[in-house]
């Protein structure tokens, strides 16, 4: 699988060079607004990477959905599918490659932010203000009632969720492929899909919360995530493969 989901990664490296040159030059601009002493050129360049970093994440997944989509419109993908593998293995190869860039270019984004942050204040302040900092954050943390648990457990929830609306968005386009092929149409069909798929997948949520032993689970955590609702993303996201599976099996293996 590993040779499958650098193929897919590949598909997407042309946005990676972007982000990253963009981001390159954001960081210039924000360690010369320091070199200069220059607030607004440090505010802008740091808003800018604060900003890319939220931006990334959201473009990325939907990115690999349109690659899929391209994919299948163009036929560019219909070899890979006569290879002696596996359905699921390639259709896994591409969710996982989808994941991956997500991953990838938010961790190196909100690394970036994190240590021009830390870099900024040792420069400028040194390292008692550096020290300063680090215990005014530890200090809030804690008096907020939080610990490395919830933190944890967040960024799983997130991590599904964003996992949830990939898997969606691949299901729809393949339905949308299978129903109209090579249609015009049916790009605006994977969209109208998307939105039916998501639909019917919270009203199945807000029925869970009706079972007694799942209620029983809807306890909130500090930063209001529940057990419920990582048990349910995690099902629903297994069955959206499955399905997906199920219909490259029998429509786009050849």
């Amino acid at each position: 699988m590993g040779k499958l989901i650098k193929y897919e990664l590949r598909k997407q490296r042309a946005s990676r060079m972007v982000i990253f040159i963009a981001l390159a030059i954001a960081l210039v601009g924000f360690w010369t607004g320091i070199l200069f002493m220059n607030n607004t050129l440090m505010g802008v360049s740091a808003a800018a990477m604060v900003f890319g970093a939220v931006f990334v994440l959201f473009y990325t997944g939907i990115e690999g959905i349109l690659v899929f989509n391209r994919d299948l419109r163009t036929k560019q993908s219909y070899m890979l599918w006569m290879l002696p593998r596996s359905i699921w293995e390639i259709l896994g190869a591409k969710f996982i490659s989808a994941i991956l860039q997500m991953l990838i270019v938010f961790g190196i984004s909100c690394a970036a932010v994190g240590i021009s942050t830390a870099g900024a204040v040792l420069t400028i302040g040194g390292l008692s203000d550096f020290l300063r900092m680090l215990q005014n954050v530890s200090k809030a943390f804690v008096e907020g009632g939080l610990n490395w648990g919830d933190l944890v457990s967040l960024a799983f929830l997130l991590f599904l969720s964003w996992t949830l609306i990939i898997m969606t968005g691949f299901l729809a386009v393949i339905l949308a492929r299978t129903v109209l092929v090579k249609s015009r149409f049916a790009g605006l069909l994977a969209v109208i899909l998307f939105f039916v798929i998501n639909f019917v997948i919270e009203r199945v949520y807000d029925l869970t919360s009706k079972i007694p032993f799942v209620a029983a689970a809807n306890n909130m955590g500090a930063l209001g995530w529940n057990l419920r609702d990582v048990i349910f993303y995690i099902i629903v996201c297994l069955a959206l493969f499955g399905i997906s599976g199920l219909l490259a099996e029998k429509k786009l293996s050849v």
